[in-house]
């Protein structure tokens, strides 16, 4: 048990500038598609702030510019961490250590005998570094940063060996620091990463709540309802997937009997249950009466709950297992309350089922087992991949290519800092064009921002002592802001390699550094996305359409169980609100893409959009109808037509069938949620039958 506590002064610091950012997360424009406050990692920041600003402490010691390199290894080193276990941490650092100060130094070598051979190098470490994505994110992690590592040392051309090794040993060092200082001082605990994403799953149903109640108490039109579903609900159900790989991920040594691992467990299945009690609540709150007063009362409990639910996310992140009995039993009398103000009173109920959990059971194995097991699955998808029909390789080569590309046309330009182009380029470049096209505005915004910061700051310091400590809170923003932004992290990055050149370059301008390195990102994005879009392009193979059935059919099954209930076991009703909210984020993900890589809309594509919404409708009703306190037996006309809409449907979205009109059931036989499921059914019934027919006329 812990028993830290945090004094008020602190806690309600932390309130203040949470709801800040939650201000400007909502207000966050359209680029900031990767935006998520609560993601932002304090320790990592403070990590890598402390790693790369002792290696220029060093330097301004020594009175040797050269450390600004070390302090580059040590950022990087830190950017190549893999989390989870720490064997995979240290393989994560040391991987990339090796990786980058050989190839790194052949690349620089090369650049000493010529520009021939400096873009054949590049174009080797370049391809060999993309082509990593092939065996998933951690492994690319490492190899594209290896690979950034040869595009920035290609223009430090070496000519003497002597001086080259001594470079790479200083760069050497910054990695081994920040390796170590990792793997000592920031050791992760067990359940960090559990703990962590529990505390991102109830940051997202406080969100819920407290947007709810903003809605409420303005009054908004189905419209803000129906944004407020889409993306509020994505992101908690995101959360939560996320939180269940976690906790699955914990070894049976760490999970079995451990008190720890069963409140985690616990928070959860909490979790679960109240995302559902909140999307109930989100639909009885779009339907809210003109009752003004009970509205008013209405958002003030959803306020408070919101305030509670970030209690308890605080409280999980920092394992203040304390806390968590007096929020709960708050929370309980809250949703009783707010029973009473809403137009549709739902039940918050406590006695969910975590489905479809599968804790990582298996014996550690040994690691020439292990090594031997991960050799062959290497090989294994080396050869899948050597086709002309990869993905990957074909990304791998669009990425060595234009790289490499860019290279020669800076080389032959004379462009200053010319890798700072060919880094965000390399950076950039996805596999298909949905992913890069905002990828490339992001960096270019970024890249505007921190430079006019850059020029503020070169003009404020000039000292080589100065520009240690400013390179210390620029990369702990940088760091702490990656998982939340990546043009945040661009806004910071752009700043600290400006200071750090001004380190390396005692003297120089600082507002030319900056203006160079926003000439030279431009150029890289411009880069990037002429590649993307004319060199080998891959736009998205899977037919969102596809996703689109699965997400229709899974929210009606939900509905159709919902309208059965109290028949259906819980079980089993959590099973299928779980594939529908699943297939509802698979299938606005596809088609986010989709819209990306075509940049215009159809009327069928207009159509989609409002089937995408009416399913997070359905998802609401469903759920409210689960939780009602006014629950009763489904009659049998309406059981006939939801079976004989249902199969309608699920012909239509075959193509399978010619519009019919089917005669509604009788309202007056019908509930309140009744009379919305039969009206969602019907809407959703006409949408596919007949509108999406005349889309595609």
């Amino acid at each position: 048990m812990m028993n830290r506590k945090s004094p008020p002064s602190s806690s309600r610091r932390s309130s203040r500038l949470y709801a800040v950012v939650t201000a400007i997360y909502r207000k966050r424009p359209v680029w900031m598609v990767s935006f998520a406050a609560s993601e932002a990692s304090l320790s990592e920041g403070l990590r890598a702030a402390c790693a790369s600003t002792a290696m220029l402490a060093v330097g301004n010691l020594l009175h040797d510019p050269i450390f600004a390199w070390a302090a580059i290894g040590a950022f990087w080193t830190c950017l190549a961490d893999a989390a989870g276990s720490n064997r995979a941490r240290f393989a994560s650092m040391m991987g990339f250590t090796l990786l980058s100060t050989l190839c790194g130094g052949l690349t620089s070598f090369a650049s000493g005998a010529g520009t021939g051979f400096a873009a054949l190098a590049l174009l080797a470490f370049t391809t060999l570094g993309a082509f990593g994505r092939v065996w998933g994110a951690a492994t690319s992690q490492v190899t594209i940063l290896a690979a950034t590592a040869c595009v920035v040392m290609v223009d430090r051309p070496m000519h003497d060996a002597r001086a080259g090794f001594a470079f790479l040993g200083v760069y050497l060092v910054g990695c081994l620091f920040a390796t170590a200082l990792s793997l000592s001082v920031w050791r992760i605990h067990p359940f960090g990463a559990s703990r962590a994403t529990l505390r991102g799953v109830y940051l997202r149903l406080a969100d819920i709540a407290l947007d709810s109640a903003r809605l409420l108490e303005h009054r908004a039109g189905s419209r803000e309802w129906a944004t407020h579903a889409a993306k509020f609900r994505a992101d908690a159900r995101a959360a939560l997937e996320r939180s269940r790989q976690a906790l699955a991920s914990v070894p049976a040594s760490r999970a079995g009997g451990r008190q720890t691992y069963d409140t985690l467990l616990g928070l959860l299945t909490d979790g679960e249950a109240l995302f559902a009690y909140l999307i109930a609540v989100s639909g009885a709150s779009a339907k809210a009466p003109d009752d003004a007063w009970r509205a008013k009362r209405a958002a003030r409990l959803l306020g408070a709950i919101g305030e509670v639910l970030r209690g308890i996310g605080a409280a999980a992140g920092d394992a203040r297992w304390e806390r968590l009995a007096d929020l709960q039993l708050r929370l309980q009398r809250l949703a009783r309350r707010l029973e009473s103000a809403l137009m549709e009173p739902v039940k918050l109920k406590s006695d969910f089922e975590l489905v479809d959990f599968a804790p990582l059971s298996t014996q550690p194995e040994r690691w020439t087992d292990s090594a031997a097991r991960l050799a062959a699955r290497t090989w294994a998808t080396f050869k899948a991949n050597l086709s002309s029909q990869s993905v990957g390789l074909r990304h791998a080569a669009r990425v060595g290519v234009t790289t490499t590309a860019g290279f020669l046309v800076i080389r032959a330009l004379g462009l200053p800092f010319g890798y700072w182009a060919t880094m965000a380029t390399l950076l950039i470049l996805q596999p298909s064009i949905a992913a890069t096209w905002p990828r490339s505005i992001e960096r270019a915004a970024g890249s505007i921002v921190g430079g006019v910061l850059a020029v503020a700051i070169g003009y404020a310091i000039h000292s080589p002592l100065g520009i240690s400590l400013a390179v210390f809170p620029l990369v702990l923003a940088t760091m702490a802001l990656r998982p939340v932004s990546y043009s945040l992290f661009v806004l910071f990055l752009t700043p600290t390699f400006v200071l750090v050149a001004d380190f390396a370059t005692p003297g120089a301008n600082e507002f030319a550094f900056a203006l160079t390195r926003l000439g030279n990102n431009v150029l890289g994005c411009v880069l990037a996305l002429l590649a993307t879009f004319y060199l080998w392009p891959t736009r998205e193979k899977v037919d969102h359409r596809a996703y689109l059935s699965d997400a229709v059919r899974a929210n009606i099954a939900y509905l159709s169980a919902a309208l059965e209930s109290p028949r259906r076991s819980e079980k089993d009703m959590e099973r299928l609100r779980r594939a529908a909210g699943l297939g509802s984020n698979n299938a606005e993900e596809a088609f986010g893409r989709m819209r990306l890589e075509k940049l215009e809309d159809s009327m069928a594509d207009t159509v989609t959009l409002t089937v995408q919404s009416l399913l997070r409708r359905m998802a609401g009703t469903a759920t409210q109808l689960r939780l009602s306190t006014n629950r009763r037996e489904r009659h049998d006309e309406l059981g006939a037509w939801v079976e004989l809409v249902s199969a309608d449907i699920d012909a239509a979205l075959d193509r399978k069938s010619r519009p019919i009109r089917h005669e509604l059931p009788a309202r007056e036989g019908l509930t309140s949620l009744e009379a919305d499921a039969v009206g969602e059914l019907a809407r959703m019934h006409r949408l596919l039958s007949e509108r999406m027919r005349e889309a595609r006329g």
